[in-house]
């Protein structure tokens, strides 16, 4: 990665330009590109970001920029700007918007909030990055922030029927769940591309809320806080993070409605329980609550190395504290009718053990 921002675009040089601009400035990043650049910090040991004072963007003192003078030739070549992709940038009023070439421009007028931009860095000062300009600095939109921002544009889209409300509410939870998971997607290719797992989330669902609290009138904020109320921390891959909504929850978002959950949340077990097991504390992905049952998504590494004797222990913890356990695979959950098939089972597992009521309860 560090390699493909090594040297700008041959193509940058061919950009027009109106007007030259040498003095440093503040680029303040959108919705597009901030989610961007996120997961490539994920991806990326060398970047960073970090707080900052910045709330909202600022206008420059001039609309005709030349992004070749900015010293930011390797953050727009990694970027693929004019090539492929544009650069979003975000400007205070309509009246600010830049006029140049392989830039999309759009206007932030809402509420100021307080953690609304991180600034990309370089976790080395003495080897920085070549993603992050020498003198130009770079404002990422924060995970929340990217929350609402993505919230105003799906909102439009439902708002021309482009798109139900309950598909665009989906979608903001899938974002919040991957901004509070531990994986991040492909910045390239989100959908086909890999995805890197193990990485330290950058936000939590209660920051979000927190975020979208203030009142305000943007357009989304409503769907926005709703999505926030549906996702949950530390989910562990995109499978995951579909299994969870797919089983749990309401009908009109498409799920299956099986019962109350608690996601990622660890077991609270005595000193004695502590004892008898193996491991000292337990977190499954889900807990359903009434039940002395857990759900546990075991994706491709689980038959990797030590996994498959580790997830052997663990499945004998859960025998000794007297709960079930529900293994979902990847077959399990790669067609709805694989999944539909798969919660069956678990429903009959607990109606065999809790009775004939159990499926009523459902």
């Amino acid at each position: 990665m560090r390699n493909l921002a090594a040297s700008p675009s041959k193509t940058l040089r061919a950009i027009a330009f109106e007007q030259p601009y040498h003095s440093p400035m503040d680029i303040y990043l959108d919705q597009i590109t901030s989610l961007h650049m996120t997961r490539t910090v994920l991806r990326d040991p060398c970047l960073g970001l970090a707080t900052t004072e910045k709330n909202a963007p600022t206008a420059l003192d001039t609309q005709r920029v030349n992004l070749s003078r900015l010293d930011m030739g390797g953050l727009l070549a990694y970027l693929q700007v004019p090539e492929s992709r544009k650069l979003g940038i975000v400007v205070p009023h309509a009246s600010d918007r830049i006029r140049t070439a392989g830039t999309r421009c759009s206007v932030d007028s809402s509420t100021k909030r307080k953690n609304a931009y991180l600034q990309l860095a370089s976790v080395d000062d003495e080897h920085p990055s070549a993603l992050v300009p020498p003198s130009t600095c770079v404002f990422v939109q924060s995970p929340p922030k990217i929350v609402l921002s993505m919230a105003k544009t799906i909102a439009r889209h439902v708002h021309a029927q482009e798109l139900s409300r309950e598909v665009g509410v989906l979608r903001l939870v899938k974002l919040c769940l991957e901004l509070c998971g531990t994986y991040a997607h492909d910045p390239f290719d989100p959908l086909c591309g890999d995805v890197t797992y193990k990485t330290s989330p950058l936000t939590n669902i209660q920051q979000i809320r927190d975020f979208l609290e203030p009142h305000g009138r943007e357009h989304g904020l409503r769907m926005a806080r709703e999505a926030a109320n549906l996702a949950y921390d530390l989910s562990g891959s995109p499978q995951e993070s579909f299994l969870g909504p797919a089983l749990f929850y309401p009908s009109r978002y498409g799920g299956l409605t099986l019962c109350d959950y608690k996601a990622n949340e660890e077991l609270q077990l005595t000193k004695a329980e502590k004892a008898l097991i193996n491991w000292r504390t337990i977190t499954p992905d889900f807990q359903l609550v009434g039940y002395q049952a857990a759900v546990e998504y075991l994706g491709h590494v689980h038959v990797e190395g030590d996994n498959p004797r580790i997830d052997h222990k663990r499945r004998l913890d859960y025998q000794t504290l007297g709960k079930r356990v529900f293994e979902f695979w990847y077959d399990d959950v790669k067609t709805i009718s694989a999944l539909n098939q798969s919660a069956l089972r678990l429903v009959a597992a607990i109606e065999q053990s809790d009775g004939p009521g159990a499926r009523k309860r459902f």
